[in-house]
């Protein structure tokens, strides 16, 4: 059973910021290792925020389907458990972060930390580790999850 539940920022701040595959090929390496293992899943929203972009990390995503869960009833009453008491989670930037509630509810459903590089939040303006403290939920950044997973490059 999975242990993680990755948001697109991990993915997106992996791949191109952070982490490359061209300079860090062995996270993901370990990453489709834990996706084989069933220890990391994402919410299918998640894929299509990828698609936005045809791109390398769109092309990855499209491989590796074992990553992506279906929505099902207990994630889509989750999601509306989460929008109701932060309906500003999507908000104006929605076709950015449409996946976050989403991303926060699968890991509701299946008890699982959130991965994300979104950082603070606020009721005004919530993001997801702001949430996640809300529906106490443990949240980390792509470094604690390297750590976590006892990666070294």
């Amino acid at each position: 059973m999975a242990s993680f539940c990755l948001d697109t920022s991990f993915l997106v701040g992996a791949w191109v910021r952070s982490y490359p595959p061209d300079v860090f090929p062995g996270l993901w390496t370990a990453l489709d290792a834990l996706i084989e293992a069933g220890e990391v899943v994402s919410p299918e929203e998640v894929l299509n925020e990828l698609s936005a972009k045809e791109d390398d990390l769109h092309e990855w995503a499209q491989g590796r389907p074992a990553l992506f869960a279906q929505l099902d009833h207990a994630q889509m009453e989750a999601t509306t458990a989460i929008l109701g008491d932060y309906p500003r989670l999507v908000g104006e930037l929605a076709d950015r972060n449409r996946a976050d509630p989403f991303v926060i509810a699968l890991a509701v459903v299946r008890g699982l930390t959130v991965v994300t590089e979104e950082r603070g939040g606020s009721d005004k303006r919530p993001k997801i580790p702001f949430v996640c403290g809300g529906v106490a939920i443990p949240c980390i950044d792509t470094l604690g999850f390297i750590r976590a997973q006892g990666l070294s490059f």
